[in-house]
């Protein structure tokens, strides 16, 4: 299951480039839960919220992901092209599995393996006028143009409870590959022009921990929060000269905070916000008009600013079998018009999420699960880096739906 998270190839997803909701059950939640967690899967959210389980619990989930992604150039002739085109490559299967099992009435461990997020584009080689590209092709001049980022991160869990207050954490493996095509056009303004495009897919590595903390104001209310600090990844060796500091692509630090009610025996209410720090990695957050070459230390990255997202969940016992459930997540944009020329290669623009599932209750301690998300088209403008004459638009919508099966043993 892990090398299949890795082989998933990941589109971007909806909180930037980070999933919105992780789990069939927090996905039909819009993401919300974190001082709510009930099954297996949500100790990827937050640690510390399996500490009282009993017995032992199997997740496993299959999210399909249909980001639909544009890109208009308008004005006068110029690098980026005239027109509208179309990003290819539009289904993304992302699966995750998650086990628990208790040690005693206070305390469990679990172990899950998950895809994160990523970023994946896949813009044609559209033929070009000779004054555009001299007779070359592709958004960028060179053939066949795009990213593929993928995140597979494996967790191994402790949670404990100590009174009204659990605590858990999570050691976390990262591996991340990526390639990029068609940028050889940039190689004048890389500091490594051999390792700026076109060498495949390269393999990063890295090391961190979540941090989750439950405590339960009284019987039906609790609030929850997770700290995951930045993640340290080996560098991008084949990309030195794309990513700035040399190839170092690191994970950005998030956290999560949150609460839960439940309104009746069958009703309960999530709140959550969380905020991702894209900013602090160089590579993601320094400026793309950063008057350094690519690749270089403190050099160009895609210019995304950090983003806040709340969210809110709403679950309902209908009947002894079949729970349903809603939910709506509305983040912050990370791109911003003087940075959309770079980032046509991942134009994570995307800001509201409705969503919406259920849980049916199966014989023997099983459950099927379903969720599904539509993401709203939201576009971004602004001018061509190159030419101010130039007008560059991209834009993104999504459609999202997870198949899940859990057991309890």
């Amino acid at each position: 299951m892990g090398a299949s998270i890795l082989a998933a190839p990941q589109a971007i997803a909806t909180d930037g480039y980070f999933q919105y909701g992780l789990g069939a059950r927090h996905a039909a939640l819009g993401g919300a839960g974190v001082a709510n967690i009930t099954d297996a899967s949500g100790m990827i959210l937050n640690p510390s919220g399996i500490a009282t389980f009993s017995g032992s619990e199997l997740d496993l989930a299959l999210t399909i992901f249909s980001p639909r992604r544009k890109y208009t150039g308008s004005g006068e002739p110029s690098f980026t092209p005239l027109g509208e085109v179309v990003s290819g490559k539009n289904y993304f299967p992302i699966p995750n599995i998650a086990y628990t099992r208790s040690i005693d009435e206070t305390s469990s461990w679990g172990i899950a393996m998950y895809g994160n997020g990523g970023m994946n584009t896949s813009w044609p080689a559209v033929e070009r006028p000779m004054m555009e590209c001299g007779g070359g092709a592709g958004i960028y001049c060179g053939g066949e143009s795009g990213v593929d980022l993928m995140q597979a991160f494996i967790s191994v869990t402790y949670a404990k409870k100590m009174g009204m207050i659990s605590f858990g954490i999570s050691p976390l493996l990262v591996i991340q590959r990526f390639e990029a095509k068609g940028l050889v056009a940039f190689s004048g303004f890389s500091s490594d022009p051999a390792n700026l495009s076109d060498n495949g897919h390269e393999l990063s590595t890295g090391v961190g921990v979540k941090l989750g903390v439950t405590a339960d104001l009284s019987e039906t209310i609790h609030i929850g929060g997770t700290f995951q600090p930045t993640i340290s990844m080996s560098n991008f060796d084949k990309y030195a000269g794309l990513f700035a500091n040399q190839g170092n692509m690191d994970i950005p630090q998030t956290f999560t905070v949150g609460a839960s009610m439940e309104v009746s025996d069958d009703f309960t209410l999530m709140v959550d916000y969380n905020r991702i720090y894209y900013s602090k990695v160089g590579s993601v957050g320094n400026s793309t008009t950063t008057m350094l070459p690519f690749g270089a230390t403190d050099g160009p990255g895609f210019g995304w600013s950090d983003i806040g997202t709340f969210k809110i969940g709403a679950e309902w016992k209908q009947s002894e079998n079949l729970t349903l459930r809603a939910g709506f997540s509305r983040n912050q944009n990370p791109v911003g018009p003087e940075d959309v020329t770079l980032n046509i290669l991942a134009p994570g623009v995307v800001r509201s999420h409705f969503t919406g599932g259920f849980q049916y209750d199966l014989s023997n301690g099983s459950a099927f699960e379903f969720a599904a998300a539509y993401v709203p088209t939201v576009s971004v403008e602004g001018a061509e880096m190159f030419n101010p004459n130039h007008t560059v638009k991209v834009e993104m919508k999504q459609y999202v739906v997870s198949f899940g099966w859990k057991k309890k043993f």
